[in-house]
Formats: C-alpha cells, sequence, structure tokens
C-alpha cells in the first residue's frame, strides 16, 4: 500500500500505532468547518445531537456544550477512545454517551435525535445506507447536516474517486441522493472547499 493509500485507510479508520498519531491531528484540519456544520445545524440547549464519525470528539466538545444531550459513534477504537476522554466529564454526569459501531447500524432507537451531523460520509463503504439509518433515528422536523469535498462537476467528480478511491458527488448529485433517502428542505453551502449540506425530516 503506497502513502495514498495509507492516508486513506487512517483516514477512514485510525488503527494502529500509526492511527493514533492521525486521530491527533484530524481535528486540526476538520476543525475548520465544523463551526459551519454546527451553523446549519442551528444547535439549541434543547437539542439531543448525534454525530456520526465523531472522531476522537472535538466536534462534541467544542461546538455543543449548550447542547442538552450529545452522542457520537466511530468505528475506530482508538477514536473511541480518545473521545470518551474529551468528552468524560459529560459522560460521567450522564449528558454524553460514544459508541463504537457502524455508520450502516446505528445503534439508537427510531427518532431518538433532533440534528445528525456528519463531516465524512465519503469515507463510508455504503454511505446511502448510512444516510438511511440517520432519516431513521431523527425526529421528525429534524435536520441534519453533512460537510463533502466540494466537486464543481462530474470530471472533478472523476478526478476525486480515482485519486482516493472514495465516493464523490456535486451538490446536485448529493441533494438528488439526500432527497431519494427521504431527506427534504435541502439547502447548500459553501466554505473552505467543502459543500456543506442542510436537510430536514419532515
Amino acid at each position: 500500500m503506497g502513502i495514498r493509500g495509507v492516508a486513506v485507510s487512517q483516514s477512514a479508520g485510525p488503527h494502529g500505532p500509526l492511527g493514533w498519531v492521525t486521530a491527533w491531528i484530524m481535528p486540526v484540519f476538520s476543525d475548520a468547518y465544523c463551526g459551519d456544520l454546527a451553523g446549519a445545524l442551528g444547535l439549541q440547549a434543547t437539542d439531543d445531537l448525534l454525530e456520526v464519525a465523531c472522531g476522537a470528539g472535538a466536534f462534541l466538545q467544542k461546538r455543543a456544550t449548550h447542547v442538552r444531550h450529545v452522542a457520537g459513534i466511530d468505528h475506530s477504537e482508538i477514536q473511541v477512545r480518545m473521545a470518551r476522554r474529551r468528552l468524560r466529564d459529560r459522560v460521567e454526569r450522564g449528558t454524553a454517551e460514544v459508541v463504537q459501531g457502524d455508520s450502516a447500524a446505528l445503534p439508537w432507537d427510531d427518532a431518538t435525535f433532533s440534528a445528525v451531523a456528519c463531516n465524512c460520509l465519503g469515507c463510508f463503504s455504503r454511505p446511502e445506507r448510512s444516510l438511511q439509518e440517520m432519516l431513521r433515528v431523527l425526529r421528525l422536523g429534524g435536520r441534519v447536516a453533512l460537510s463533502i469535498d466540494h466537486c464543481p462537476d462530474d470530471a472533478a467528480v472523476k478526478r476525486a474517486e480515482r485519486s482516493w478511491g472514495l465516493p464523490a458527488w456535486t451538490d446536485a448529485g448529493f441533494c438528488a441522493l439526500l432527497h431519494d433517502v427521504g431527506f427534504r428542505d435541502i439547502a447548500v453551502s459553501h466554505a473552505k472547499q467543502m459543500t456543506i449540506v442542510r436537510a430536514a425530516k419532515l
């Protein structure tokens, strides 16, 4: 596996000795647009928030301190351990939980959350199934905010998929995917070479 393959593998799920380094570095890059995700959600004190692929928990710690309850899920044991440590006080108070698991099989009941955030859908093996699960755990009227790499046209999508071996979408293609899954009230904005998409369960 070449350097690019290692980078993709570690970004999708930090593991092994190198995974600890990756897990510490990733929040530095993601924090630049996590504020845009939080802004798109308009988080309120009464919200129950889920972050899918929560990584080391930086978004939940920095952007959701005022939220009633936060939950995170990640399939990397390293990331989950770091997130639990970062959110230790809230976990002990019972206002936060972090679990290791699969985004395509979320371990929560239907209509558990009022808001869902995810900043790395392109790393998932079954992104459509993961979106279906996000919709399932949202309450009626709940909203989701997602960030994906901005690809302005089909040629950019093909270049991204060829370079990284991960799924990519144009804005229109991603909005169509969300609509097909069942999300409505879909809105798109752009920030720092990322596409931020907000949608609702209506």
